[in-house]
């Protein structure tokens, strides 16, 4: 029958495509038709237009849903909640109002998608939790916690006990297992290594208006707030980077990295 819809022609008063057609297509070709009763009105509704659309995909969202459900996941507005065909989620998984998941979306065990997060083609490992959050063809670890308000772009890889904080946006990026960075930063084209604390405004400074360079940070870091990581630069383990420097040289392990203006403080300046 597939192969005959491609046939059907709209050469009618309302030019539209009717399926009645892939019938006499069918017995055209010898083929053999019979007759099928069934007592669920939506297996056999039309789609004609724009509001019959919309309830077709209504009802295919309740199917959706429903399976969900039956198989262990919390959905607490199945209404507003719109999963995908392709999209596998774990038991005990609680689903929050507003949230949609599409492509092929693979949700762990015990994991919270909190309201309104946005995830496509990503992988959610068991316990972690998005948190009003946008994720495309990224990785979340277990345990991980995003958000809320944070951005995962193509190519972020969360490992286990991540923690990406509110208005972070991660870009093709590896934080290893316990990295942190929680608040107003953007790490692009990066390695960030494990147990590594990003402060909040820290930025990898990664295209100069035609290529792109890569910034890696070794485990057991500190990177204080508002510094400018300006790739391609290296900065080792164990390493402290002062507040408000902006790192062009790489730095060894176990250093101190200050590059920024003194203070100059003049005092009754102002009498």
């Amino acid at each position: 029958m597939f192969e005959k819809l491609t046939q059907v022609k709209n050469d009618n008063a309302q030019g539209e495509y009717y399926l009645p057609d892939v019938l006499s297509l069918i017995l055209n070709d010898g083929g053999i038709v019979e007759v099928y009763r069934t007592n669920d009105v939506e297996e056999i509704m039309g789609v004609n237009d724009r509001v019959m659309l919309s309830q077709a995909e209504k009802a295919m969202q309740r199917r959706t849903n429903h399976y969900h459900m039956l198989n262990g996941v919390t959905i607490i507005d199945p209404d507003s909640t719109y999963i995908g065909p392709d999209v596998t989620i774990g038991s005990d998984t609680v689903i929050e109002p507003g949230v949609r998941i599409n492509g092929r979306t693979e949700i762990g065990e015990d994991v919270v998608i909190g309201q309104y997060s946005e995830i496509n083609n990503s992988t959610i490992e068991n316990g972690a939790c998005i948190q009003q959050s946008v994720v495309n063809d990224a990785s979340v670890g277990a345990n991980t916690k995003v958000g809320p308000f944070a951005q995962l772009r193509p190519g972020a890889q969360l490992g286990a006990d991540v923690k990406v904080g509110n208005f972070v946006e991660i870009k093709k990026a590896d934080l290893k297992d316990g990295a942190k960075v929680s608040h107003l930063s953007y790490i692009g084209d990066a390695v960030i290594g494990e147990r590594t604390n990003i402060g909040c405004g820290t930025i990898t400074v990664n295209y100069d208006g035609e290529n792109k360079f890569k910034t890696i940070v070794g485990k057991d870091s500190f990177v204080g707030c508002n510094v400018n990581l300006v790739a391609p630069v290296t900065i080792g383990d164990d390493v402290l980077v002062a507040a408000g420097s902006t790192i062009t040289d790489d730095v060894p392990n176990d250093s101190l990295a200050v590059a920024r203006a003194r203070q100059t403080t003049k005092e009754g300046y102002r009498k």
